[in-house]
Parts: structure tokens; C-alpha cells; sequence
């Protein structure tokens, strides 16, 4: 039982002495109290005098308890702990049981001196309780990440336990101390890196929730996990980001990190409010695993030194184009990898910034405090680089400073997302950008594509079926071995094992340049380009099929 010191200092008295209030508004709230019954701190915290936290080490300071902050050892927590009172009366009563240990239980609670909450627990649990004390919120926060009316600990124990999110023997050993919720977490997130994914997805659905991992570009689904779970499972992960797990109403977005075979593999975490509750994006980035080397993106021996001397100019602007997925960012970070060196100042405003460089300053867009692309461009500019990477050109803003930066004496990298090579040139010019200014800028665009490489181990050779391919289709084919998809256990059935880029390359020639003065045509511009040697990327494409790294299939579905 707790002991009540009657000489111990009043709480006003205390938050008086420490000038956290003035005498008029402690005087304010006791008339307050006086009238309604309130406890003195919570009417100071509705004025706005003082914060949780605040009352938390006054009352911690006056009479002798223990404070404990939950969000700093919410991993440790055991959910079967948590669960020994209802989800109601830990709301109720603003309590939370976190740990025990021979019989005595500790519990958080916001009054710490109220012995007759301390008597039910001890009913509930048949347990000796030791309070701790805590402030509200932190306490809502966590009663709502651990507790459930319909959690079942069982499930989630059955669920570890299913050979979808199995692990290796080395990870359930660094696991073994987690407690049922945290293991299952991490487990997906292990399972996903295990196999290749880039992205892991918890979606919501009526009567359960689906985990689906992106592996090699396409979406795979792994599991349904019961609904009594899912709550639970979303709140860790928000936590994992930094995210406001009473916040479901509106998107957030945060970052963590997991450590896997003795490196750290980051992760950026996504939430999104759903009809059936919050949707969770996670996107594996793992540099070990990241190949930053245009000799080994998938650009043929013939691309590789065109595409090198792009960017290896003094200044001018190379745009790589292709929609989302597409592999831009690797080929952006794979160009400032080769052309990266102590005597260059370079210069990244990205969103967000997936990777980290050393000597490259890197710059986060933030528009919650108006830091754009053409704000921070424009600074970048005052502070004498030599290579700017723009994430992607957005706007008509910062498509001008980009090319006016190319004009000037800088070499400029960015994105645009256009369907194929010439098209970025009238996109610019669509924009609202001038021809002259596009013309002089402009060394050359990449528009490119992830096709997957077939599996080695089970792919079939076939015929080349009869289709309306193009001439130059029929020769590159003509005489080749065709390969199509099965699926074994190597590649989790799929068929694909990894992707490999495909590439159009456009150098912005004399004729080029003219065309685009005379504000020529995509399809005018895209027939001179091919004369002068660019493939299209289905050309690009049947290469790739006509050595046996990917299937027709694949092809048509990543180019159409």
C-alpha cells in the first residue's frame, strides 16, 4: 500500500514556489476546483498553465514517486501484461500495467495516490501493485497500441508461428526477447527483405487484413492476418516511423531503420485512412543492396559510353524520364556516383532523400515550411556548385531555374515524367518553357523502364508466336531463343528473379535543336532521333528477350 505523507508540500504551493504560475492564476483554478471538484493539476492543464509532462515531475517531485515515460520502453512491454485489466477500465481509470516481476505488478497511472484504483487492480490481477506515474496522454497513447477488447495474444502467437513469415534460425534468436507484437512486426519486415521486396503493404480489408509484399516491381500477397489484429499491428508500425498512432484521420509519414545480417536497412514508412482503417506502406532501402553503377544498371555496351558522355560534360541538363518505379532515382544516384569527386560541388534537392552521400549536400523538400524545389534551387545556386540533382521538375518554376542553371554554367540532373524520350522536349516547351532556352540547355534525355529477368533455374523456351511486331522487332527476334516464365521455388514461383533497365537514349543533336526551334512535333523530333540512332525502349527491350534475360510477356506489360 502506498503511504501518504499529509506534510508533504501542496501541489500548488510547489508549482508557486518553482514560478511556473502566477498567485493570481493558481487562485484562479483553486475557485475553480472549489466549485466543480477537479483535480487542481488537470483544471492548470485545461488553462493552458502548465503540460502533462510538467505535472507528471511536480507530482513525481512532491510526493515521491517513480515517474516512467511509456513511449521509451513500449518494446519491452508484453502484451499479455497489458491485457490483465479490460480496455475500459484503463481508459477510465488512466492506468496501464506494464510489468511484472515476482508478483508485483507495476502500473502507470496519473494519480498515483489513489488507493482505491490501487485496490481494484490488485482484485482484478491478484497481483501487489506498484504504481508508477505517468501522464495522460501517455498513457491513452499506449493503452491503445496494447490493449483490445477482441485482441487475442493466441492469434498473434499462431501467426508468428506460420511458415509466410517464418525467418531464418539467426533472426528468431535476435527476436526471442521481443514481446509477441514487436516479433510479429519485425517479422514481416525480415520476411520482406529476405525476399528482395521493396515495399511491404498492410491493407485493411472488410472482414481481415492483407499483407502484400512488392517483389521485382509486382505486388505479391502473402497473408491474411485476422482483423482482430490489425489494429494493433498498424499502431507498431506508425510508432516504428515516429507517427501519431491517435492520429488516423489524415495521412503521416515517418522513417525507421531494422537491422538485418549486420547492417541497417532503412525504412520509410506511409500511412493513408482507409474505409476499413489505415493503410501502411513500408519501402525497404537498402544500400548494401543497391547497385549505383551504370555499367551494371542494364545499359547495353553500346549505351553505357553515350549515356557517360551526357553527363560528363561541364554543364547542360540530362533529363531521365519514365513513370513512378521506373528506376530513375537509381540512375540519377548511379550518374553523381561515376562523376562524384573532391574537386566538384554537388548539390541534391530531392523527395524524398532515399540515400545518403558523403560530399554531396543533400537537400529535403519540406512544404509544410514552403522549402520547394525552386526555393531551394534558387539557393543552391548562390552557393557555387557544380552538379545540381533535381528530384523532378514539377512545375513551371523550377523547370525555368533548371534550365537556366544549365545555361549558366552548371551541369543539371532531373526528372520528368513523360512516356518516352521525345516527348519530355515538348513537355518543357507545354510547360511554358522557351524553345531557345530548352535548345541551349538539353544535352540529353533517358527515358527508361524495369523489365524482371527470368528465373535461370526454371525458364522454358518456346516459339516466337506470330504477332504484328514491327520490322526492326522481326530482326532483332529473327533466329533467337525465346524464353517464357514458369515458376519454382527459387524465385517464390514468379517466374523472375531480380529487373534489369531498359533504356532510350536521346543526345540532343544540331538537328535536334533546330527541330525544337521550329517547334517540330514529338512524333517529327522522335523519327529524326531514331535516323540518328536512338532506339525506342520495345527495341531496347527485344534485346534483352533476344538474349534470354526476360520474357515477351514481361516486356509488353512493363513498355504498354
Amino acid at each position: 500500500m502506498v503511504e501518504l505523507d499529509s506534510k508533504k508540500e501542496k501541489l500548488g504551493q510547489i508549482i508557486l514556489n518553482k514560478s511556473i504560475i502566477t498567485k493570481e492564476q493558481l487562485k484562479e483554478a483553486l475557485d475553480i476546483q472549489k466549485n466543480t471538484g477537479e483535480k487542481l493539476g488537470e483544471i492548470l492543464i485545461k488553462k493552458g498553465y502548465i503540460s502533462d509532462d510538467t505535472l507528471t515531475e511536480l507530482v513525481s517531485f512532491q510526493r515521491g514517486f517513480e515517474s516512467v515515460d511509456l513511449d521509451k520502453i513500449q518494446d519491452k512491454i508484453d502484451p499479455s501484461i497489458a491485457n490483465l485489466i479490460s480496455k475500459d477500465f484503463a481508459f477510465k481509470r488512466k492506468v496501464f500495467p506494464f510489468e511484472l516481476r515476482d508478483n508485483n505488478l507495476s502500473v502507470a497511472m496519473t494519480d498515483p495516490r489513489d488507493i482505491n484504483v490501487i485496490g481494484e487492480i490488485r482484485m482484478l490481477t491478484g497481483y501487489n501493485v506498484r504504481p508508477y506515474i505517468s501522464t495522460k496522454k501517455n498513457i491513452e497513447d499506449i493503452i491503445r497500441l496494447y490493449t483490445s477488447d477482441d485482441y487475442s495474444l493466441k492469434e498473434v502467437q499462431e501467426i508468428i508461428k506460420d511458415e509466410d513469415f517464418t525467418i531464418g534460425k539467426k533472426f528468431e534468436e535476435d527476436l526471442v526477447e521481443k514481446n509477441p507484437l514487436v516479433r510479429l512486426a519485425n517479422q514481416i519486415i525480415l520476411k520482406a527483405i529476405s525476399l528482395r521486396a521493396s515495399d511491404v503493404h498492410v491493407e485493411p480489408q472488410e472482414k481481415n487484413c492483407t499483407i502484400r509484399f512488392r517483389i521485382d516491381g509486382v505486388l505479391q500477397k502473402i497473408k491474411d492476418v485476422p482483423k482482430t489484429v490489425q489494429r494493433l499491428l498498424i499502431s507498431r508500425y506508425k510508432i516504428m516511423g515516429g507517427m501519431d498512432i491517435t492520429e488516423n484521420r489524415l495521412p503521416q509519414d515517418g522513417r525507421s531503420s531494422i537491422n538485418y545480417s549486420n547492417r541497417i536497412i532503412d525504412l520509410r514508412l506511409a500511412s493513408i485512412p482507409t474505409v476499413f482503417g489505415e493503410n501502411i506502406t513500408i519501402r525497404i532501402l537498402d544500400r548494401d543492396e543497391s547497385v549505383f553503377d551504370i555499367k551494371k544498371s542494364g545499359m547495353s555496351e553500346e549505351e553505357v559510353p553515350k549515356y557517360l558522355k551526357m553527363i560528363s560534360v561541364p554543364h547542360g541538363a540530362v533529363v531521365i524520364t519514365g513513370p513512378t518505379g521506373s528506376g530513375k532515382t537509381t540512375t540519377l544516384y548511379s550518374s553523381l556516383n561515376h562523376i562524384s569527386s573532391v574537386e566538384k560541388k554537388i548539390f541534391t534537392i530531392e523527395d524524398p532523400v532515399e540515400y545518403r552521400f558523403p560530399q554531396i549536400m543533400q537537400v529535403q523538400v519540406n512544404t509544410k515550411i514552403d522549402m520547394t524545389f525552386s526555393r531551394g534551387l534558387r539557393a543552391m545556386l548562390r552557393s557555387d556548385p557544380d552538379i545540381i540533382l533535381i528530384g523532378e521538375i514539377r512545375d513551371i518554376e523550377t523547370a525555368r531555374i533548371a534550365v537556366e542553371a544549365a545555361i549558366t554554367g552548371h551541369l543539371v540532373l532531373t526528372t520528368l515524367h513523360t512516356n518516352d524520350a521525345p516527348s519530355s522536349l515538348t513537355r518543357l516547351l507545354e510547360m511554358g518553357v522557351e524553345s531557345y532556352m530548352i535548345s541551349s540547355a538539353i544535352t540529353g534525355i533517358v527515358a527508361q523502364r524495369l523489365v524482371r529477368i527470368l528465373c535461370d533455374n526454371c525458364k522454358e523456351e518456346i516459339d516466337l508466336p506470330d504477332s504484328s511486331f514491327n520490322e526492326e522487332i522481326k530482326r532483332i527476334l529473327k533466329g533467337k531463343k525465346i524464353f517464357k516464365a514458369v515458376g519454382c521455388k527459387r524465385c517464390n514461383f514468379s517466374g523472375y528473379l531480380g529487373r534489369t533497365g531498359i533504356y532510350s537514349l536521346l543526345e540532343v543533336t544540331k538537328r535536334i535543336r533546330e527541330m525544337l526551334l521550329n517547334r517540330k512535333s514529338t512524333d517529327e523530333i522522335s523519327d529524326a532521333a531514331r535516323e540518328e540512332g536512338m532506339k525506342t525502349l520495345l527495341e531496347s527491350g527485344a534485346y534483352k528477350v533476344a538474349e534470354g534475360i526476360t520474357s515477351l510477356e514481361e516486356l509488353y506489360r512493363v513498355v504498354y
